[in-house]
């Protein structure tokens, strides 16, 4: 059992201010629900209820700090791989795009599929896989691996690039099938 001495150094440890303890449960509280919100709405739903109405405009909307505890903190959470957090790229984009939108930076969120396997394989599978990323300025933005995100092709990103919230939910196009 864990003193409440040592428990305190360990709090101090990680949180420097009363903002990052109630961020982290802001980051909690989303991780919490968001299996829930996945099945009961569409995409479209989900991300307007993701993207907070205004963008806070700070002096510096690119600073590094809020976004290096934002990621630090969702991925803390989502690493525990216990019941509902578990660590996806879907569950990962989803938080780090509602909060760093509500901290001020302008990210999109973009989802695509590929085709399983290497394309260079003999047996190359007609099963898709998915995968979501951010977008910052039109760039991989915070993906662990920006090269494998380039492999699959983009079938929505939201905001759209014109900031207007899309009408309609994805439909399918010969572009982007």
């Amino acid at each position: 059992m864990i003193s409440p001495a040592a428990m305190a150094r360990k709090i101090r440890e990680h949180f420097s201010s009363l903002q990052d303890i109630l961020l982290f449960m802001r980051i909690l509280s989303l991780v919490t629900v968001l299996p829930a919100m996945l099945k009961l709405l569409s995409i479209r739903m989900l991300m307007q209820m993701l993207t907070p109405r205004r963008m806070t405009t700070s002096r510096k909307p690119d600073t590094n700090k809020g976004q290096d505890k934002i990621v630090k903190y969702a991925d803390y959470i989502l690493s525990r791989n216990f019941w509902m957090f578990r660590s996806t790229c879907l569950r990962r984009s989803l938080v780090l795009y509602h909060f760093l939108r509500r901290g001020g930076t302008n990210v999109q969120i973009c989802f695509g599929v590929r085709y399983k396997g290497e394309l260079g394989q003999e047996e190359f599978s007609k099963e898709l896989e998915g995968h979501a990323w951010l977008l910052y300025k039109g760039e991989i933005f915070l993906e662990r691996n920006a090269a494998m995100a380039r492999e699959y092709r983009v079938t929505y990103c939201y905001p759209a690039e014109d900031d207007r919230i899309p009408k309609e939910d994805l439909q399918f196009t010969r572009e982007n099938r």
